[in-house]
């Protein structure tokens, strides 16, 4: 893999196959970048090392979640092993990349031109995030829009325990009035639509 590299002009991989396919002795690349950063600990650093200039991308995504990692063992790892290492507490897999970065190079660069999502996509995170600083330019008169939600109140609704059987009997009235119409008899892949029903509070969801 590394005497491919001065032929292929761009990699793309992730932060495993890095480690697997370059030495990081000999292999220096012009530029990395780190998408979705703020989601990438510091074990990260690794791909860093690589490269002369770095991008660090996404500072409002989700942070690290170092799921399924027990975190007393971590600090006892850290304390075991990386003892006298400057910022050790830095490998907990609880702060991003884009963290260190941000906090070591003091600022971000902020890309503005968005071209993978419509205007109306990409809004909310423009609103939320980017203080409508993003240029979405991609063209939207070639996208089939639909309504991303529609709001429905059920009247007369009550709650049994964790069970709204008024607002479940609206959902199952909706569905099957939706399944008679037309316009819902198949998706633009032309296959049958089918339909899911999310329940965020009933232990039993169908």
């Amino acid at each position: 893999m590394s005497e491919c590299r001065s032929a292929v002009p761009v990699w793309v991989m992730p932060l495993s196959r890095v480690v697997e396919n370059f030495d990081p002795r000999i292999t220096r690349f012009d530029v990395v970048i780190i998408d979705e950063a703020s989601q990438s600990d510091v074990m990260a650093l690794v791909a860093l090392y690589l490269e002369k200039p770095s991008s660090c991308r996404r500072p409002r995504a989700v942070s690290p979640s170092a799921v399924g990692q027990d975190l007393g063992i971590i600090q006892n790892l850290i304390f075991q092993y990386l003892s006298g290492i400057p910022n050790a507490d830095l490998y907990d897999g609880q702060i991003s990349i884009y963290d260190l970065a941000r906090q070591s190079f003091g600022g971000a660069t902020c890309l503005v031109e968005h071209f993978r999502c419509v205007p109306e996509i990409v809004q909310f995170s423009n609103m939320i995030s980017y203080d409508w600083r993003i240029k979405p330019l991609r063209d939207a008169s070639r996208v089939r829009l639909r309504p991303h939600t529609i709001a429905y109140r059920v009247s007369g609704s009550s709650r049994d325990g964790k069970i709204n059987r008024q607002e479940a009997l609206a959902t199952a009235s909706l569905l099957a009035a939706a399944i008679e119409q037309p316009e819902y008899k198949k998706n633009d892949a032309g296959q049958p639509t089918s339909f899911g029903v999310v329940s965020l509070s009933a232990t039993n969801r169908r």
